[in-house]
């Protein structure tokens, strides 16, 4: 099999996932108020192998194992610390299990290590001994499991987002980072989104600052996801000022109202491959995806118009 090193050195666009949690939810299991999906993996094994399997048909390269929320400090907020290895591994497993009965092609796994903090603790990212500890444990057990390579995702506040991404780097394994981003209500500057102040568009959380910060760390791609789709292509043009390899962007659509997505504004397939388009056009980005509130339908329109 091609390595994604390899496979991303060819210049060609490479096709990512959709959104995974909420495509779960979308197949009828209730999320977690606390860690969000990291409970699927273990209550609903087949909707989550069954959504990996919808991605590969639709033509994705790379899927996501569903890792997102199953660091043990996060697990640990329902006293479910101890599962954490069961969890993760299970989890890449599942992946495995979609890809050797879907995939015709190549197709790579990546695990997904996030910023998300436990969601009952006010939103306030966790930078201790002990989630640097977690985060460790969390890439060590991917890579044991299989994955090949790590996304780092919704690289949001500074101090928590250089132990996720020290953790994955250290693994010697190829990772990518994802940062989040907004546009303020000027329409012109770009702001990072803290998780402590998500939801206030006024936030004076410096994104060219993180950047600046954390690009030097390396990594294979940057790019920016769970953003707006209307704040993507201003995000992304910040980026490039900081950051000169592969590009990578991936949107959510629609809005999160905890623990549920709700889709009733979610952008259709048709009007998602536009602004994919102007990413690959305007950004030279690379790789594309989706993240929440799109589905294997947006990733089948990209796969048919642009990849």
């Amino acid at each position: 099999m091609t390595s994604i090193t390899d496979r991303l050195a060819t210049g060609k666009l490479l096709l990512l996932d959709g959104g995974v949690s909420t495509e779960i939810q979308k197949r009828g299991v209730a999320l977690d108020g606390n860690v969000w999906s990291g409970l699927t993996t273990k209550n609903n094994p087949e909707e989550v192998r069954s959504v990996h399997e919808a991605y590969i048909r639709a033509g994705s390269e790379v899927i996501t194992a569903n890792t997102y929320s199953t660091a043990r400090h996060v697990l640990e907020s329902i006293m479910l610390g101890h599962e954490a290895k069961m969890l993760n591994f299970k989890s890449v497993l599942l992946a495995r299990e979609a890809r050797d009965r879907a995939a015709r092609d190549e197709v790579w796994i990546a695990g997904s290590m996030s910023s998300m903090p436990p969601l009952t603790q006010n939103h306030r990212s966790v930078i201790d001994k002990h989630a640097e500890a977690s985060y460790r444990e969390q890439a060590e057990v991917l890579v044991e499991a299989g994955v090949d390579l790590i996304i780092c995702e919704m690289m949001r506040d500074f101090e928590n987002a250089e132990i996720v991404i020290k953790a994955a780097l250290a693994t010697g394994i190829p990772v990518w980072v994802g940062y989040s981003a907004i546009v303020d209500r000027s329409g012109k500057d770009v702001r990072g989104l803290s998780w402590l102040h998500a939801c206030e568009l006024d936030t004076r959380h410096d994104f060219t600052g993180m950047l600046e910060a954390l690009t030097p760390l390396g990594g294979q791609a940057a790019g920016i996801m769970h953003t707006n789709l209307n704040d993507m292509n201003p995000a992304l043009e910040v980026l490039g000022q900081h950051w000169s390899g592969p590009k990578m962007a991936y949107a959510e659509t629609g809005e999160l109202r905890p623990p549920d997505w709700i889709f009733d504004d979610a952008v259709s397939p048709v009007v998602y491959l536009e602004s994919a388009r102007s990413w690959v056009e305007q950004q030279n980005v690379q790789i594309i995806g989706g993240c929440c509130g799109t589905g294997p339908e947006h990733i089948r329109i990209l796969k048919e118009h642009l990849v």
